[in-house]
């Protein structure tokens, strides 16, 4: 038994293509027979850790990077620290995060334009935290004379995968961390984030464009193209395991609270929006039906409420949505809920979702909600670590 906080949405988009496949078409999926438009879990989980810096919502220091220009990253650390050492601090760099995490040298790829410092890549993808970096550069600055004999010595090689496993980043508690080099850099994730899947059968359709050369005198258009999109009403869930998060965060150096996480996490679930063709199609909405419940049975996804797929006759999918969803939810916890659970439900289109008022308290901004949900959250998981440690 553990805390859980379950998180459903009911998510409308307009013709968009925000998470798209390796030939430019939106994602599907088939289920219930038919195919749907599909949103992965990874697009907006990057989505959502993106809206922890750009909205504020967590401190940059609090927050990691995920990326092969690690060496680069800690260079810029290093110079700060001992600017004197010029060049010579990417290869100082390099020893040291090459050891500390077990990554290689991607002496093949070319040096890719980015925001670091001129540095070869590794072959890996690697999630570090600004922390960690921080630590490591301290360790890098401290033995840069001599960086092979300095990680030669048992205190200082320890101090630099301690640095290098540390866990205080905010987004790796939550989303967890996989490094194939090194099994003590694995984090579990706190967080369960389903792709999210359209309700309703769902076509995707094709955009024929063109663009006029402005300075050409002729008729004719400068290029044309194609572009397909798809139209969804998508069900959404995520789940944050309260235990989870206070283990994770164990090791944080930070000033946010257990609490303050959560209701990030929250806000981001319900604020963030992938990002594909944004451009073109400026497609951020919010989740017209926002659902949060606190419970300590196994947190259930209600996405086969629409195992059958929504049909309707120009009615619009929203409503049908919410009505199947307040059913199913209502079946689901007769039979397999927590009495004790609590639920909250944020909407922007009371009507259309009347079905889901009596099941949930009604709750009518964002910020009440957030601070609502995360509160139960934190004295649950209290009283749960309570009754584990008694």
């Amino acid at each position: 038994m553990s805390v859980h906080l379950e998180l459903h949405a009911l998510h409308s988009l307009p013709p968009s293509n925000p998470n798209r496949d390796d030939l430019g078409s939106p994602k599907t999926a088939t289920y219930g027979g038919v195919p749907r438009a599909r949103v992965s879990s990874q697009s907006w989980k990057r989505a959502m850790r993106e809206h922890f810096a750009t909205a504020g919502l967590i401190p940059a220091d609090d927050l990691s990077a995920r990326t092969r220009q690690g060496i680069g990253l800690l260079t810029d650390a290093v110079l700060k620290k001992r600017p004197e050492l010029g060049d010579t601090a990417a290869e100082v760099a390099e020893t040291v995060l090459n050891f500390a995490t077990g990554a290689t040298t991607d002496t093949a790829a070319s040096r890719r334009k980015t925001t670091v410092a001129a540095a070869p890549a590794t072959r890996e993808t690697l999630f570090l935290g600004h922390r960690q970096i921080t630590r490591l550069a301290e360790l890098a600055a401290a033995g840069a004379e001599d960086i092979d004999a300095f990680l030669k010595t048992k205190e200082n090689a320890a101090a630099a995968r301690a640095a290098a496993s540390s866990r205080d980043a905010i987004d790796i508690a939550l989303f967890g961390r996989m490094i194939a080099t090194g099994d003590n850099l694995t984090v579990d994730a706190a967080v369960q984030v389903a792709h999210a899947l359209a309700v309703h059968r769902t076509p995707v359709e094709t955009d024929f464009f063109s663009a006029v050369d402005d300075l050409t005198r002729d008729s004719g258009a400068g290029m044309i193209g194609r572009r397909e999109f798809v139209s969804p009403t998508l069900y959404r869930y995520a789940v944050l395991t309260g235990p989870d998060l206070a283990s994770n965060l164990a090791e944080y150096a930070g000033a946010m609270s257990h609490e303050k996480v959560t209701a990030a996490f929250v806000r981001a679930f319900a604020e963030a929006m992938p990002s594909g063709h944004i451009t073109s199609y400026a497609h951020t909405t919010r989740p017209t039906a926002l659902l949060a419940t606190v419970t300590a049975t196994t947190p259930l996804n209600l996405v086969g409420a629409f195992e059958t797929p929504i049909e309707t006759n120009g009615g619009g999918h929203l409503g049908p949505a919410a009505a199947r969803l307040a059913v199913h939810l209502a079946h689901t916890n007769s039979a397999y809920g927590d009495p004790t659970a609590q639920t909250w439900l944020l909407t922007t289109d009371p009507t259309a979702t009347a079905p889901l008022h009596d099941h949930a308290t009604l709750i009518t901004s964002l910020s009440e909600f957030t601070k609502t949900c995360a509160a139960e959250l934190e004295r649950r998981t209290r009283e749960h670590t309570s009754r584990a440690q008694a």
